[in-house]
């Protein structure tokens, strides 16, 4: 299979372990629909951060109509999404109250996708910036990624696949807001508030480690599959994970499919109605 498209968390967790890569990443790969409960809780977050950072949800009574609305209940299950829906709508209540919004910064993206080809190779990148800000007066421009689990350390000796595909496709930006100086914010958001972290992109720390993200790519585009852990002890933490959320999926399909059949049948069945 042809793959051309990469993203920061694919090129991540094929580094850490293929078989992780396989199952999380390969649409034919036999867990293709694991969704497991926090990633849909971070999803949603995502989502609702981002109208709040477009000015659109301002106040706790916006909040609880978007949660009615669009709270996917039908897609965790349900000893799990009490739980997630608490910690969501508390994240979410205490990020309205105090955005991220450093002093004198501008919000000129929101939620915005950008893609950029590798150069000299059939290959593309591509991220989603959560938020981005622009500092006219330090002709600034900083990139926030949200989150919701505890902030790893940063090593800006040895910057993550993240940081430099965030630091290339940020190139493509410079048309709009030519920056001098470019900035990287983590930030997780939880129900007692947000913590951040980060680091200033460094030219020459970026030509030294990109090249190393390229042939990992190359070695992405070629991959077909890998051999399966002999037993479970053998399983890394990522495959782990993902197993125990292929599990659960499959445990949880037959309700989701009858919930789907129940309300489908009506719309299926409705005739004229006389008043």
């Amino acid at each position: 299979m042809d793959r051309t498209l990469f993203t920061p968390p694919m090129i991540e967790t094929f580094r850490v372990c293929r078989r992780a890569y396989q199952l999380a990443f390969i649409p034919s790969s036999e867990s293709a629909e694991v969704k497991s409960a926090g990633a849909v809780c971070k999803r949603f977050i995502l989502k609702a951060l981002a109208e709040i950072n477009r000015g659109r949800l301002t106040t706790v009574h916006h909040i609880q109509k978007f949660l009615g609305l669009h709270w996917p209940a039908d897609t965790i299950n349900q000893e799990e999404c009490v739980k997630a829906f608490l910690f969501t709508y508390k994240t979410l209540i205490k990020y309205i109250s105090a955005p991220y919004r450093p002093e004198a910064a501008q919000v000129v993206g929101v939620s915005l996708k950008v893609r950029a080809r590798i150069p000299h190779n059939r290959a593309y990148v591509e991220d989603t910036f959560d938020l981005i800000l622009w500092h006219p007066k330090e002709r600034r421009l900083e990139l926030v990624d949200f989150h919701i689990h505890p902030l790893k350390a940063l090593d800006q000796a040895w910057p993550s696949p993240s940081l430099l595909v965030k630091q290339f496709l940020a190139d493509r930006l410079r048309v709009r807001w030519p920056f001098e100086k470019l900035t990287m914010t983590f930030c997780r958001v939880s129900p007692q508030g947000f913590t951040t972290a980060g680091v200033t992109a460094d030219d020459l720390l970026y030509k030294a480690h990109w090249p190393s993200i390229v042939n990992t790519i190359e070695e992405m585009k070629s991959f077909e599959s890998s051999p399966s852990h002999l037993t479970p002890a053998c399983l890394c933490q990522r495959c782990a994970a993902l197993a125990r959320e292929s599990a659960l999926a499959e445990r949880q399909r037959p309700a989701r499919d009858n919930a789907q059949a129940v309300r489908e049948r009506p719309a299926r069945g409705a005739g004229p109605q006389v008043a």
